[in-house]
């Protein structure tokens, strides 16, 4: 047994894909020997020793490792020791580590990640209760909450979960009767809160949680039920198909632009072979190039990225998972990944970038079926969204205005002191919006939303913010991205805080000038006083306890009833068009968005 090993209760989980023999083991403790600079001589060695119905294996030496703080020219190194303990039990292994990383060949040739069905199962049991939960959104938004972290001694009773389905969990940690564990469902990490003790402890612990990865099972918990959910590949209907790629440009920018970056990007000097990281400023424009939705189409045996008419990408199914083939875009073609432990050129683990984002996941994936997504390698069904759209529909608010608009905002003239007739403009101001006893028109320049209204005769008292677009009628999503990216970005601009407002008020004094140019006699302040009635106002509804908040998306291009029948058939059997399911995708996320600012989002349309 190992006698000198004091660790905690905190590993790594995987199903076992290929299985392991005392050679795998012995060229696995060769290869990390000699992967590693100046190693030491083993303080303990042990291949496939059996232990109360387990396996274990185990290594430590010490060895030179580069200081991240210094450049490589200065060649310092600092000792330090490292260790893995391997545990097999029945088709699961759990891996203890300190110092020292699995190769990259022997994870892809024996380790599988653990089913995070299971993992939720052994760790997110009915009587657990919720202190500590990561999420992160399944919109591929820019503009909204992309992550976030919430703590509560009981965060089923503490955490609003209005927008909890446009959410998955990447970890929690929970209290139960028996201790207080944490998981990561994705990588299959859990942990049990304890003190350091003897390696046995560590195994017996092991032990019990591989078993009950083996049972299996669905979780009970009520609380992470209200999030988007997991389910495999294999159990996806045969004509449900991806229809939009977008990387994780997000997560791509903190790991390479931190404080303390885990990754470099680095391109080889084909004169010399050297290789030369990249500057920050070639890392954002990387980052820019690739951050868009990009849509797919089918292809044999491979689905196509495309960037209009070219293909730029291809991506391939399998049972288990979605592998990135090729991302044939010339901002990236010859760059590779290191990490930033070693010094530039070093990293003999070195990836091309695109194998990097395949290998780490790094990409999302909207199918024809709109209840799906694929996202950090797995596939989510967000189970809230099967109620035949009653909650969709729900935010979308029918006027017969709408049918009759003829533009956004009209023609202009030198004069005119309002919004051309048939406008969507001219509709907010005299129909939508006629609640708001305060309606100002916050159009052009620094613009938080069309119109900014206040209902402050009402109780509770209101803040709205419109925008206003025209369109053809479509069931897409292309008509709303920018309204939806502008509404978006300026939810945090619903509490009209005060240090931004006196730009405002400058602002809203004057009239309103065209885009072309053309200075009309339209007042910015449409009604609600002058400019000291409406300070006075803002800062009595902004100190309103029981203020509400409300994001309207005014728009001709939408029927209410047309979606109404997109559901029908839906709950009919019939398969979505690809347009419909980006729309609903973003208008879903448009309205968590708004919830997590605490306001309601809605979509004025035709009926």
């Amino acid at each position: 047994m190992i006698d000198d090993l004091i660790i905690g209760t905190t590993a790594n989980f995987f199903s076992c894909q290929k299985p392991i023999n005392a050679a795998v083991v012995e060229r696995l403790f060769t290869s990390l020997r000699s992967g590693s600079r100046k190693p030491s001589t083993n303080l303990f060695r042990h291949v496939r020793e059996a232990h109360d119905g387990s396996v274990i294996s185990a290594i430590c030496f010490s060895h030179e490792r580069a200081a991240g703080f210094l450049t490589a020219e200065k060649m310092a190194f600092d000792r330090v020791h490292g260790f893995l303990l391997i545990v097999e039990r029945a088709s699961h292994i759990a891996i203890f580590k300190s110092g020292l990383e699995l190769p990259t060949t022997f994870k892809g040739r024996h380790l599988a990640r653990a089913n995070p069905g299971s993992v939720e199962a052994a760790i997110a049991t009915a009587e657990a209760i919720f202190e500590k939960v990561r999420v992160k959104s399944t919109s591929q938004s820019k503009q909204g909450v992309r992550a976030k972290t919430v703590e509560a001694n009981n965060l089923e009773e503490a955490m609003p979960l209005a927008s909890a389905n446009g959410f998955f969990a990447q970890g929690y940690s929970v209290a139960r009767a028996d201790g207080f564990f944490s998981a990561t469902p994705g990588t299959g990490r859990i942990a049990k809160r304890s003190d350091k003790g003897d390696a046995a402890i560590a195994i017996e612990w092991a032990a019990e949680v591989m078993d009950q990865l083996e049972a299996g099972g669905a979780t009970n918990a009520r609380f992470i039920r209200n999030f988007a959910r997991r389910l495999g590949l294999d159990a996806l209907p045969p004509d449900t198909t991806p229809i939009t790629f977008a990387l994780d440009t997000p997560q791509l920018s903190e790991l390479l632009l931190a404080e303390t970056p885990l990754i470099r990007l680095v391109r080889k000097d084909p004169t010399t072979g050297n290789f030369t990281q990249l500057t920050v400023a070639e890392v954002e424009d990387i980052l820019a190039a690739i951050g868009e939705v990009f849509p797919v189409r089918p292809g044999r045996p491979d689905f196509r990225i495309k960037r209009g008419a070219r293909n730029i990408g291809t991506i391939r199914m399998t049972k288990t998972r979605i592998a990135l083939r090729a991302l044939n875009m010339p901002q990236v073609v010859g760059i590779e990944v290191e990490h930033t432990e070693f010094p530039v050129g070093d990293d003999e683990d070195r990836k091309a970038f695109v194998r990097y984002l395949d290998r780490e996941n790094l990409f999302t994936i909207l199918f024809t079926d709109p209840t799906i997504a694929y996202l950090e390698g797995e596939v989510f069904r967000n189970e809230a969204m099967q109620d035949g759209g009653a909650n969709f529909l729900r935010h979308l608010l029918p006027s017969l205005l709408l049918g009759s608009a003829t533009s956004e905002k009209g023609e202009f003239e030198i004069g005119q002191e309002q919004f051309g007739e048939g406008s969507v403009f001219r509709q907010i101001a005299d129909e939508i919006a006629v609640g708001d006893d305060v309606l100002i028109c916050d159009d052009l320049g620094d613009e938080w939303a069309d119109f900014i209204g206040l209902n402050t005769q009402s109780r509770p008292p209101s803040v709205s913010f419109y925008h206003g677009k025209h369109g053809t009628l479509t069931l897409g999503a292309s008509a709303f991205h920018v309204s939806v990216s502008q509404a978006q970005k300026n939810l945090g601009r619903l509490t009209l805080a005060a240090d931004a407002m006196e730009a405002k008020y400058q602002g809203w004094a004057g009239n309103y000038t065209s885009g072309s140019g053309v200075a009309t006699e339209i007042c910015k302040i449409i009604r609600g006083g002058e400019i000291v009635e409406i300070r006075q106002k803002i800062d009595e509804i902004r100190w309103a306890p029981d203020a509400v908040r409300h994001v309207y998306i005014v728009t001709s291009s939408l029927s209410k009833q047309a979606v109404q029948d997109a559901f029908t058939e839906i709950a009919s059997g019939g398969r979505p068009s690809a347009h419909f399911v980006q729309l609903f995708w973003l208008l879903t996320n448009y309205y968590s968005a708004c919830a997590e600012m605490g306001a309601v989002g809605f979509v004025v349309c035709q009926p």
